[in-house]
């Protein structure tokens, strides 16, 4: 079996703690967004029957809709319905 070589690493590759900087390939980027969700994402949970889901979900697919477009649509109705838009 043939003894494995060590990495060459060059000084540019080894990050020094506190000392790291971004490479030149990374430096035209913008910065990655972050992984956590921004109020303006932020989940809405409550619970429904299973009629209700199961009808929610076929009517969004009928439409090409995802569930949230569908959920703003109905929001946007039920408003102009009484005035509130």
């Amino acid at each position: 079996m043939p003894s494995k070589k060590p990495a060459d690493l060059s000084p540019s590759l080894v990050a020094v703690k506190g000392q790291a900087s971004p490479s030149a390939a990374a430096a035209g980027r913008p910065p990655e967004a972050s992984p956590a969700r921004s109020p303006a994402s932020a989940p809405l949970n409550f619970k429904v029957d299973a009629e209700f889901r199961r009808r929610f979900r076929r009517r969004a697919a009928e439409a090409d809709l995802k569930l949230n477009e569908l959920l703003r649509e109905a929001l946007d109705a039920w408003e102009q319905q009484r005035g509130l838009a």
